[in-house]
């Protein structure tokens, strides 16, 4: 897959299908492979385009303080290197909090925004599960940091029927993954607050949340959705953080059906 020069680093991404430009923003920990069961059907009707954050996958993963402001530049100039004057964006997690400042930054680039499994603050809540991911990666290393994502992340339902993916994957991130930029990456989470500001955004803006996700609680994408003016918001039953693995033909509908209005 293509890699762009971006700043002081190489941006990996991938591209899919024809037509106006659908840019996907993973979270934390995540690589743009996360995306693989919505992909498919984002760009029967997109040009679905999925990047590797700085730090990730096969981006570059320089050993230097990241902050949420800094991902979204890199995402600035990943638009202008593909010639991409404005595209919807769609950022989960962490990727929504990008996604939220590339909203007040560069507004006249985004058609539309879709922030799913998000935060534009830390709250106690959100504070005490990032912490405790830092403790475990500093502990136990990456596999440890692994093993708590997986209980934050899923739910114990997906985690109890899925033991052989789950395994899989950890192995492909402890292949791909520095611990070093991922320490980088939740302390740059951990920084993140646009509470005072995130009701500039004025863009056409889906909000999507799993009822039961314990990572970023849903009253947290409720406070998105009651600053962000006409602002959808759609929660999930039965789901936790990663929707777009647990419930992606679900998210596949929901967001298609707000993008054709848009």
């Amino acid at each position: 897959m293509p890699k762009v020069s971006v700043g002081d680093i190489a941006i990996h991404y991938q591209e899919q299908g024809s037509g106006f430009p659908f840019i996907l923003i993973h979270g934390l920990n995540g690589d743009l492979t996360g995306w693989a069961l919505v992909m498919p059907e984002f760009s029967k009707h997109y040009r679905a385009i999925a990047l590797d954050v700085r730090g990730h996958g096969e981006s570059g993963k320089p050993d230097i303080t990241y902050s949420v402001k800094q991902f979204s530049e890199d995402l600035y100039e990943f638009c202008q290197k593909l010639n991409i004057s404005r595209a919807h964006f769609l950022g989960l997690s962490m990727g929504g909090a990008i996604a939220q400042q590339f909203a007040l930054n560069h507004p006249e680039k985004i058609r539309s925004l879709i922030l799913v499994s998000t935060f534009s603050y830390i709250d106690d809540q959100a504070n005490q599960a990032f912490r405790q991911l830092r403790q475990r990666l500093l502990a136990g290393g990456y596999p440890a940091f692994f093993d708590e994502v997986v209980k934050l992340a899923f739910t114990p339902g997906y985690i109890a029927a899925n033991p052989g993916p789950i395994a899989e994957l950890k192995e492909k991130r402890i292949k791909i993954n520095s611990p070093v930029a991922i320490g980088r990456a939740t302390d740059a989470c951990l920084a993140f607050n646009l509470k005072s500001e995130i009701a500039k955004i004025d863009l056409p803006t889906l909000i999507v949340s799993g009822k039961e996700d314990i990572f970023t609680p849903i009253h947290l994408a409720e406070k998105i959705h009651h600053s962000i003016r006409g602002s959808e918001w759609k929660i999930l039953e039965g789901v936790g953080h990663n929707l777009y693995i647990e419930k992606a033909p679900l998210l596949a509908e929901v967001v298609l059906e707000f993008l054709e209005r848009h």
